[in-house]
C-alpha cells in the first residue's frame, strides 16, 4: 500500500490511484443511470397497460351494444309468440270445448243492407 503523503511518481501511476478512490462516483453514474432506465420502463409499461385496457373497454362496449339489440330482438319474437300460440289455444277451445266450427258454404246466409 502506498502512502497518502507519498510523491506520485507517474501520471499513470496517479490516474490508477484516482480511479481506485472515485469508484464511488462511478456507482452513483450507474445507479442514475439505471434510475432512468427504470423509470423509461415504468412509463412504458404503464403505457401498454393503457393501451389493452382501452382495447378491452372498446369490445366492451360493442359486445354490450351487441347484447341488447338481441335482447330486443328475443323479445319481440317472444311477444309474437305468445300472440300466436293465443289465436292457436282460441281456437282449439272453440273447437273442442264448445263445438264450434266453421260454417260450410250452403250454411251461410247473406243479409243484404239497402241504404
Amino acid at each position: 500500500m502506498q502512502d497518502k503523503n507519498e510523491k506520485v511518481k507517474s501520471f499513470k501511476a496517479y490516474k490508477k490511484r484516482k480511479k481506485n478512490k472515485n469508484k464511488r462516483g462511478i456507482f452513483k453514474k450507474k445507479t442514475g443511470i439505471l434510475v432512468v432506465i427504470l423509470i423509461a420502463a415504468i412509463g412504458i409499461g404503464n403505457l401498454c397497460i393503457y393501451q389493452v385496457s382501452s382495447s378491452l373497454k372498446y369490445d366492451i362496449y360493442y359486445l354490450e351494444k351487441d347484447l341488447k339489440e338481441k335482447q330486443n330482438k328475443l323479445q319481440t319474437l317472444e311477444v309474437e309468440k305468445r300472440v300466436n300460440q293465443n289465436s292457436k289455444t282460441l281456437e282449439e277451445d272453440a273447437t273442442e270445448k264448445l263445438n264450434m266450427i266453421y260454417p260450410t258454404e250452403y250454411q251461410k246466409k247473406y243479409i243484404s243492407v239497402d241504404d
